[in-house]
C-alpha cells in the first residue's frame, strides 16, 4: 500500500546505494591479485636461476673432462699437480658463465671402477635465491663428469 511505512525500505536503499558504487574496484581486485601473481614471477625466476647455474658447471665439467683427454699424458708424473690443474681449469670455466666462482667447490678426483681409473670432476653449488618473499627451499646442485683413462 502506497503511503505505509516497511522498515526494509531504508535498508533496500543503503543496498542499493553501496551495491551501485564501483569506486575503488579495480584497487581491491589489484590488491588481491599483485602478491599472488609477484610470488610467481619471482618464483620462475628462482627456477631459472637454479637450472642456468645446473647448465653452466654441467658444462664446466665436461669441458674439464675434455681438457683432461687432451693434456693426461702429463698427469701420469704428478697426480695431485694434475687435480689441482683441473680444478683451476673448472673454475675458469665457471668464472666464462659470469657465476662468482667462491661459492663452487671443484674437485677432480681418480677412481677406479671395474679396473678401469677414470678421472672424475665433480662441482657442487649450494643455491641461495636473490630475494627470498617466501621460504625456499635448501637447493644443493652438483655436476659430474668422468673419463676413463690409463695412468
Amino acid at each position: 500500500m502506497p503511503g505505509t511505512w516497511s522498515p526494509l525500505k531504508p535498508l533496500r536503499r543503503w543496498c542499493a546505494a553501496l551495491s551501485g558504487c564501483r569506486k575503488g574496484a579495480t584497487a581491491v581486485e589489484f590488491a588481491l591479485v599483485a602478491p599472488v601473481f609477484l610470488v610467481m614471477t619471482m618464483g620462475v625466476v628462482e627456477m631459472g636461476r637454479v637450472l642456468w647455474i645446473k647448465a653452466a658447471m654441467q658444462h664446466a665439467v665436461e669441458q674439464t673432462t675434455r681438457y683432461f683427454m687432451v693434456t693426461n699424458a702429463a698427469c701420469t708424473s704428478n697426480l695431485a699437480a694434475c687435480q689441482a690443474t683441473l680444478q683451476t681449469y673448472a673454475t675458469s670455466r665457471l668464472g666464462e658463465s659470469g657465476l662468482a666462482t667462491a661459492d663452487f667447490n671443484v674437485t677432480a678426483v681418480e677412481t677406479i671402477i671395474s679396473s678401469t681409473t677414470y678421472m672424475s670432476v665433480t662441482i657442487t653449488y649450494a643455491f641461495t635465491p636473490l630475494v627470498e618473499i617466501v621460504e625456499f627451499p635448501d637447493v644443493s646442485l652438483s655436476a659430474v663428469a668422468r673419463v676413463p683413462y690409463n695412468p
